[in-house]
């Protein structure tokens, strides 16, 4: 790693005068593993950094481990059928529980798993 680190600073960066390695040089698959450990509110800020944090973010991967163990039980709390949600992404599950759930001819509203609305 190290070694392709230098070769990408000599060839676009500090020896040709041109500025050094950014973020968006770090791959999808390292920012990935640093959401991890982020809530949802701080991935969803960062995704707007740059394109490889807005893959990362979408990355099933990191929102599988911010679903509740018995998020398949929610959804069918909703009433939604497992064929409408088996393509959607984790994010986008992620999501859909997130968001007030209408009840009472659209009066009131409960939420099923408290967070934040995503980008």
């Amino acid at each position: 790693m190290g070694a392709s680190l230098s070769n990408l600073t000599e060839s676009n960066g500090y020896a040709n005068g041109g500025p050094g390695p950014g973020l968006g040089d770090i791959p999808e698959s390292c920012v990935a593993c640093v959401f991890l450990y982020l809530t949802p509110p701080e991935i969803c800020n960062l995704a707007r950094l740059n394109r490889a944090f807005r893959g990362a973010a979408s990355s099933d991967s990191v929102w599988e481990g911010k679903l509740p163990p018995n998020y398949r039980d929610l959804l069918d709390l909703v009433m939604m059928p497992p064929e409408r949600y088996r393509n959607l992404s984790k994010k986008d599950i992620f999501a859909l529980l997130s968001r007030p759930v209408p009840f009472d001819d659209g009066n009131k509203a409960r939420i099923v798993f408290p967070v934040l609305t995503l980008f």
